[in-house]
């Protein structure tokens, strides 16, 4: 698990237009919950936030947080939850971090990278991803950041590679059925429907072929009556 540390301020003003003023200061509005105690209005720098978030995309992190002002100084063990953009500009308008203890086992979706070309990929195959995350539980930092696995094995048509095939961490929980299916290489769906319209031929060949056998047959019957 990564561990990032940021610095807050507590935000004593509410509502929309102190969240503008906040932001007009080179502020980001942030709400910290979870825990024992109430909810916490914060602020942080944006730029600041900003560039911590860009090194946390997409990958589980635990968030040192230092609030300053605080009394006992405590330093709040967070995970970041949501993070509100402007669709236009991009820029942050709200953060939700929810506070965590680091002696509790928590469940988390982690990212599988699957590395390497599999053989069925070089034979004209496409490698098929139904897993991108799996849910693990253990504690926040013993549970990996992301969960590396080969494919360079992998043929084409084959099983493929389910969650049992995982290297887990043996402190930690796997919180999916094992028999799921994460990564296989199938044939491109152009390939498929080639060779299903080939079937098709083929059958509409042999049907044609009956046909024009049963003809005569009929023509004997009818002469034979005559």
């Amino acid at each position: 698990m990564i561990q990032q540390e940021m610095t807050a301020t507590v935000r004593q003003d509410f509502g929309k237009g102190a969240s503008h003023r906040v932001r007009q200061g080179g502020l980001t509005p942030a709400i910290l919950y979870g825990g024992s105690a109430k909810p916490v209005a914060l602020s942080l720098y944006e730029k600041l936030l900003t560039r911590a978030l860009l090194q946390l995309q997409g990958k589980n992190a635990v968030v040192s947080l230092h609030i300053e002002g605080e009394k006992d100084k405590k330093i709040h063990h967070v995970l970041v939850k949501e993070i509100q953009k402007n669709p236009v500009s991009d820029t942050l308008i709200h953060v939700d971090f929810f506070e965590i203890s680091l002696d509790k086992e928590i469940s988390l979706a982690v990212r599988v990278n699957y590395n390497g070309t599999a053989i069925g990929v070089d034979l004209g195959g496409i490698l098929n991803v139904s897993a991108q995350k799996v849910k693990i539980k253990g504690l926040p930092l013993d549970i990996p950041d992301s969960i590396e696995l080969d494919v360079t094995s992998l043929e084409l048509g084959g099983p493929g590679f389910s969650c049992k095939d995982l290297s887990i961490p043996e402190n930690v929980i796997l919180e999916e059925d094992p028999e799921r299916t994460c990564v296989s290489v199938v044939a491109p769906k152009a390939v498929v429907e080639e060779v299903e319209e080939e079937l098709e031929g083929e059958e509409g060949e042999e049907g044609g072929e009956e046909g024009e056998k049963a003809a005569p047959a009929a023509e004997e019957s009818e002469a034979s009556s005559e």
